[in-house]
């Protein structure tokens, strides 16, 4: 299984320090697109687009490009944009999943019943495989709370989880 990655999830699991480790133990592609959006803040000098240009280069990170006419039969049933629907597009008719914290973006993959995860799914899963031990599960989940875009009762669901 290929895991695809939009820019809002990259950029938050660079955030909590766990993006380089999930990365290097699964199969993580993104588009041409979530890429250039990512590294864009390099210009400025963002850790996190610095760390996903590195493991892009070291190929733990592969970089696909969408067929058009997917893209563009999504677009017009979704109204997607950007990378989101680029990574729905690479996803579509195949067996991998999406990783994206964007609500939109979830919906549609519910749709096409792509399967999907959020960047609170990542931690808890590296911590559940012990990889990242509980206490910085939950550092992660507390500063997820302050990046992301999270409701209170699912930030308090992920935290009981992890407990």
């Amino acid at each position: 299984m290929t895991i695809i990655a939009d820019s809002t999830a990259l950029i938050l699991l660079a955030k909590v320090s766990v993006l380089e480790t999930f990365v290097k133990r699964n199969n993580v592609e993104t588009s041409k697109v979530v890429h250039g959006e990512v590294v864009k803040g390099k210009e400025i000098g963002r850790s996190d687009s610095m760390l996903v240009e590195k493991l892009v280069h070291g190929k733990n990170l592969k970089v696909k490009a969408p067929n058009n006419s997917v893209k563009n039969n999504i677009q017009k049933l979704f109204n997607l944009k950007g990378g989101e629907l680029e990574i729905i597009s690479l996803a579509y008719k195949t067996n991998n999943v999406i990783l994206s914290d964007d609500k939109k973006c979830l919906n549609a993959a519910k749709a096409l019943e792509i399967g999907f995860m959020t960047s609170l799914d990542v931690v808890a899963v590296l911590c559940k495989k012990r990889i990242i031990t509980k206490e910085k599960a939950l550092k992660c989940v507390d500063e997820l709370e302050e990046y992301g875009w999270y409701a209170k009762d699912l930030i308090r669901s992920y935290r009981e989880e992890i407990k």
